[in-house]
């Protein structure tokens, strides 16, 4: 079974299949694997997770999703309807691998462990909340390791703080010289590197006035 044979209602993410299939081809039929996805809606990332890049002995996926919905979605006509027996459904043919928790990521994140070789940072919109996903996620992700942030280049509310792009800007200048950048578009990918780099923060940040301590 492929995402595309699933039950969805929505699609949000074939987009992104290339860029996706370029960054975690180091992560396919790896055994141990484990990837973890904030904000899950219907399951189409999961299952193409799944059949393309989860297929080593004992990989395995953490979902976390409200089923609940965000606030932009009754003007987008989106109904939360059946979506997580939709997701349930979907992701059925790898029932043993994927682990659901069902509640606010900034509950659930606390009580997860880590490591993960792959974090999906996709639930609420709001510059708040997708920082703090994306901080409480940060720890979890194993060196070497891939975050990606979704709709980095969504824009459906006039107040920016109610858009995802301030956060992620601002998680990359907090976190300048602990990650390699991969990719800039519509989403956003950055590589955990195992230790602080000077030549990668100096990459992010501007220069600083002469006379400053590190």
């Amino acid at each position: 079974m492929t995402a595309a044979q699933g039950a969805f209602t929505r699609d949000w993410f074939d987009s992104h299949v290339p860029v996706w299939t370029r960054l975690l081809a180091p992560l396919v039929g790896r055994a141990g694997a484990r990837a973890l996805e904030i904000g899950c809606f219907e399951g189409r990332a999961t299952c193409w997770l799944l059949a393309n890049v989860l297929t080593g002995a004992g990989a395995r996926i953490d979902c976390v999703d409200t089923f609940e919905g965000s606030d932009e979605y009754p003007s987008m006509d989106v109904s939360m309807a059946g979506v997580r027996e939709r997701f349930e459904a979907n992701v059925a043919p790898w029932r043993d691998r994927v682990e659901t928790y069902v509640g606010g990521s900034a509950d659930v994140l606390r009580r997860l462990d880590g490591r993960y070789e792959f974090v999906y940072v996709d639930a609420s919109h709001a510059a708040a909340d997708v920082i703090a996903d994306a901080v409480l996620a940060w720890p979890l992700l194993a060196a070497g390791g891939v975050m990606i942030f979704d709709d980095y280049a969504w824009d459906w509310f006039a107040r920016p703080e109610r858009n995802p792009r301030i956060a992620v800007d601002a998680f990359r200048a907090c976190y300048a010289g602990h990650y390699e950048l991969l990719h800039v578009g519509y989403q956003v990918a950055v590589r955990k590197l195992p230790a602080y780099s000077q030549s990668a923060a100096a990459a992010i940040l501007p220069p600083r006035p002469q006379g400053h301590a590190d």
